[in-house]
């Protein structure tokens, strides 16, 4: 959890603050839910895949969010008596986020002709975030080592992004063959 707290500083400023303050609060708070209230942790993590869905949107029709926040609060509570479901909806979630992380480094490869080593970066974490959510669903005993192993990966992930931005580094895609 400490490792995490340190990426918000350094985007601070960035398009990227919010998300970062979101994954390095996400988890204590969820702790702390639990240890204070007993509630089941998994209950809330359709919750804060859907703030970092939003942190990363460009829209800004309030409506629009408010009308997806209200369906993803009512199909977190229809399912959080059921473990599967609820994976199986984060792991949903995260394929937006997954998507939108997809299309900003489509974006800047297609009209900038660079390849972002931050969006690079931040493209392998969440695809080892859905990856390790699948893995967990899909069978529970050798899902959740996966799950540790992919935790313990993205620790390193977590102090890369505590030096490296959006702005850090881009590799130029040349469009001439060799």
């Amino acid at each position: 959890m400490l490792i995490w707290l340190t990426p918000p500083f350094k985007h601070y400023k960035t398009q990227y603050f919010t998300f970062f303050l979101i994954l390095a609060f996400a988890d204590p708070l969820i702790y702390y839910i639990y240890l204070i209230f007993g509630l089941y942790p998994l209950n809330f993590y359709p919750i804060m895949t859907f703030l970092l869905i939003v942190s990363l949107s460009n829209i800004k029709k309030r409506f629009l969010w408010i009308t997806a926040s209200v369906v993803v609060l009512i199909l977190t509570y229809i399912y959080h008596n059921d473990q599967t479901k609820l994976y199986v909806f984060c792991i949903i979630l995260f394929s937006v986020v997954l998507y939108q992380i997809i299309n900003k480094l489509l974006q800047m490869v297609i009209q900038q002709r660079v390849l972002n080593l931050f969006l690079s970066m931040l493209l392998f974490y969440t695809m080892i975030s859905e990856l390790k959510l699948i893995a967990i669903t899909i069978n529970a005993y050798r899902g959740s080592m996966s799950y540790l192993l992919a935790t313990f990966t993205q620790l390193f992930f977590g102090i890369s992004f505590s030096f490296i931005t959006i702005n850090t580094k881009n590799f130029i895609i040349s469009s001439k063959p060799k």
